[in-house]
């Protein structure tokens, strides 16, 4: 048990020693699938996107900003502005492909039309998730990403991302 706790440790802790790749900076755009389960699903388009900076070669925090509409855009629309921690499974440096996980607080901003005109609200917001980014340059990554969020909805969504 011992050996166990210190090889977890010493995995957590190591990324910290290694502060050669901090500072790093990155600029994504999203784009993609989103569904709200209520009574039904409703199906939206997902446009966005954030930066980030990497504190560790593994550990990055950022904003992000990400609308959701349909085709009644007028009277139906979404948006979520979190506050994101991603954590990629291996130093973007090791790999060529990196899985990851990302976790956001943050606020929900809604817009439906109801029988007595436009309703607005905002509630706090959380998304959690996964996925895989690949290098396809020096500077530049696309990946895939599947979120789960609240108010309760997943997305499925492509970032192409921009290093510096």
């Amino acid at each position: 048990m011992v050996k166990v706790a210190a090889v977890v440790l010493l995995t957590v802790l190591y990324p910290l020693r290694a502060g050669a790749q901090d500072g790093a900076w990155v600029a994504e755009g999203t784009a993609g699938y989103a569904g709200f389960v209520d009574d039904a699903t409703k199906n939206y388009w997902v446009a966005g996107g954030g930066f980030r900076r990497y504190l560790t070669p593994r550990l990055s925090v950022g904003p992000e900003v990400v609308v959701m509409g349909n085709s009644n855009l007028l009277t139906d629309r979404h948006a979520i502005a979190t506050g994101n921690v991603i954590l990629d499974l291996y130093p973007r440096t090791v790999r060529r492909l990196t899985p990851f996980v990302v976790g956001g607080f943050g606020l929900f901003f809604s817009r439906d039309q109801v029988r007595n005109g436009p309703f607005w609200s905002n509630d706090p917001a959380f998304t959690a998730g996964g996925g895989i980014r690949a290098r396809v340059g020096e500077r530049v990554s696309i990946g895939a990403e599947y979120r789960l969020g609240w108010e309760p909805h997943h997305r499925l969504t492509a970032t192409a991302g921009f290093h510096w």
